[in-house]
């Protein structure tokens, strides 16, 4: 979504119009260490990327294939060109350095988070039996 977000905001400044923006994610590629989820799938195919390749699969909430496969689009036809859009699928592919994938997130939420705030009640320690 921050992808999607700085690379609008950036055609738009430099004076593209929505049909060239467009164009400009056609050809966009994106790779990322996790299967997009339910929400960053559809927005991928709203904005009509062309290709993810990922890493691990997001087997709670991914888009691509784990939960819903919405990287394959919509068979529906429409000529409101929103809508077409919306049913616009991508090529996806997963697995790509999965094992380094999976590292990085351990490692990263083995460190924790020190700016996160703090928990609103008491982390409960269950014991081992």
């Amino acid at each position: 979504m921050e992808a999607i977000d700085e690379l609008t905001g950036q055609w738009r400044r430099n004076g593209l119009s929505p049909l060239q923006v467009a164009e400009k994610f056609s050809n966009c590629v994106l790779y990322v260490t996790c299967e997009p989820c339910i929400m960053c799938a559809s927005a991928l195919s709203f904005v009509g990327i062309k290709e993810v390749y990922y890493g691990c699969p997001n087997d709670k909430f991914g888009g691509c294939g784990s939960i819903l496969p919405l990287h394959l689009g919509s068979s529906q036809q429409s000529d409101n060109i929103e809508e077409a859009q919306r049913g616009k699928g991508y090529k996806c592919k997963g697995g790509i350095m999965a094992d380094e994938a999976i590292s990085l997130f351990k490692c990263f939420y083995e460190q924790g988070n020190p700016n996160a705030p703090k928990p609103h009640r008491p982390v409960v320690q269950r014991e081992e039996t």
